[in-house]
């Protein structure tokens, strides 16, 4: 029997309908466990297994409010309460403070947070509070609070009240402060107007002297080794415009902020030595590396210059040919010279137009216009135009009493009706023209804007002061960025230097959003 079984073992037919069995399997059940496997490596790839993904937040308690998210990382803890009915129908509510009355995975315990700015809200709104000094100091790490919120409103009949609401949250810590930096600075930005500032939007923030974290930035390559981010640590595209010994002008891309709300961000500070520019999302105007030395000869001109990552549109100008999407026309005795930079210049012999502009209509309505530029020392009785946004791109328009139907245009130009060394502004429409403002002319860089928008038609500006707006002779976008001269003829030379240009987003009823600084943590 034992010797059968052997002789049946070896038998080479037995063997046969075995693999041909194992075979058969294979192919029947072999592909669902191909299918299997390919579905779990993109579910593990989603962090579908990975708990600490798949952990969100909980909450109980805290009425009248419901917590709508919760958050902890080095920063602090953040949390987002909206507001349900208000005891005794009263109208609106008061958050005032914060108190932690147990934690595990936080940095403390116990704590008490003072809100700086108390907050107001009405049943159906909704706000978000950062208590900075509850962290949670490692990320994918269980958090369990225990806290009250303490908000106060007012009844005439019963007087003010004023409430502790109390209620547990948990969840997962998630990432803070990029690890490169050693302290930051909250920035509070808060948008005051009726309507939500646009997405994307270019947000100006000025340091001073006076601000806390001011002294922690480089001064050997000015702001080097600043970084601005947002609470769960990702990098705010951010562009260093200028600076000087006191102050620094930064412009930071950033989302949407809803009409009357405000919105949180943090600049970061690297050790001095540390550079954190690149030209991605940390960068600074391409002239700024080149200090005094003229840009044509500067071989660090544009080096870490990121303005194409902040502004809607941006170029500056560098190597030594036009950059796509630009074209060009001059008369004799004019150039158009692009080296690190752009020059039109001319001795105005010839009468015509000397120009640069954009292949295709970029400016939009509800936007802004601007450019770096310097008239230098070229006389401006005979000029026209210095930069503005135009119906076309094959001429620069006549801006004044002398232009024809077709001229239409809205911006700088320099010289006005052939007398007077001064520079205006004005919006032109076939030829009907209206004169804004005028400095006297010079020699300085200095920053040129115009800007269209559905309320305030055509505003115009220098250095970010000296408004003035019309809502008449306006052109209708979208329109070409129109760069350059208009010259009657009679020998009047001129000469127009731009270091870069870019559009941004027009604030909400031309009103940039309110910007304060915290303490340096």
């Amino acid at each position: 029997m034992h010797t059968t079984n052997i002789t049946n073992h070896l038998n080479p037919v037995v063997k046969s309908k075995r693999s041909q069995s194992a075979l058969e399997y294979m192919m029947t059940y072999g592909w669902a466990i191909l299918i299997i496997v390919i579905v779990a490596v993109i579910l593990y790839s989603m962090g579908i297994f990975n708990p600490s993904s798949s952990i969100t937040f909980t909450s109980s308690g805290f009425s009248p409010f419901t917590v709508s998210s919760s958050l902890c990382n080095n920063i602090g803890y953040k949390i987002a309460v909206l507001a349900g009915p208000i005891p005794n129908n009263a109208n609106s509510l008061t958050i005032n403070k914060v108190y932690l009355t147990s934690a595990t995975g936080a940095n403390t315990t116990t704590a008490s947070y003072t809100l700086t700015n108390p907050v107001t809200l009405k049943s159906g709104q909704s706000t978000t509070i950062i208590i900075p000094n509850v962290a949670c100091n490692s990320a994918n790490i269980h958090y369990s609070l225990s806290a009250k919120i303490q908000y106060s409103y007012d009844v005439p009949t019963i007087g003010m009240q004023t409430i502790n609401t109390t209620g547990t949250v948990a969840g997962t810590s998630i990432t803070g402060k990029p690890s490169t930096l050693t302290s930051y600075e909250p920035i509070t930005i808060t948008n005051s107007q009726s309507s939500a500032t646009p997405s994307p939007f270019q947000q100006m923030i000025n340091f001073t002297s006076s601000d806390p974290g001011f002294s922690s930035i480089a001064t050997g390559n000015f702001g080097q080794n600043v970084e601005f981010f947002y609470y769960n640590g990702t990098i705010i595209p951010s562009w260093l415009e200028n600076y000087t010994s006191t102050n620094g002008l930064w412009w930071l891309k950033i989302a949407a902020i809803p009409s009357g709300s405000s919105e949180t961000v943090y600049v970061g500070f690297a050790p001095t030595s540390a550079s954190l520019f690149n030209t991605v999302n940390d960068g600074e105007a391409p002239q700024i590396p080149c200090g005094s030395t003229p840009t044509s000869s500067c071989s660090n001109y544009a080096e870490y210059d990121d303005g194409a990552s902040v502004f809607n549109y941006y170029t500056n100008f560098a190597g030594t040919t036009l950059p796509n999407g630009w074209v060009f026309g001059a008369v004799s005795g004019s150039s158009v010279i692009v080296n690190n930079g752009l020059t039109i210049s001319g001795d105005g012999s010839d009468s015509g137009s000397t120009y640069v502009a954009t292949t295709s209509a970029v400016f939009n309505n509800n936007n802004i216009l601007e450019g770096y530029i310097n008239q230098r020392s070229g006389s401006t009785g005979s000029e026209r135009g210095m930069i503005g946004i135009s119906t076309v791109n094959n001429a620069e328009p006549v801006w004044d009493n002398g232009g024809t139907t077709g001229d239409t245009i809205a911006g700088w130009s320099a010289g006005k009706n052939n007398v007077g060394d001064i520079i205006q502004s004005e919006t032109v429409l076939n030829g009907a023209f209206i004169y804004l403002n005028s400095i006297g002319r010079n020699s300085n860089w200095n920053v040129y804007g115009v800007s269209l928008s559905s309320n305030a038609g055509i505003t115009t500006y220098v250095n970010y002061g000296d408004l003035s707006s019309t809502t008449s002779e306006n052109p209708s976008a979208p329109l070409y960025i129109n760069l350059g001269v208009y010259n009657s003829g009679g020998g009047s030379p001129f000469n127009l230097q731009y270091t870069w240009i870019r559009i941004r987003a027009y604030p909400p009823n031309g009103v940039m959003p309110s910007v304060s600084f915290g303490s340096v943590a």
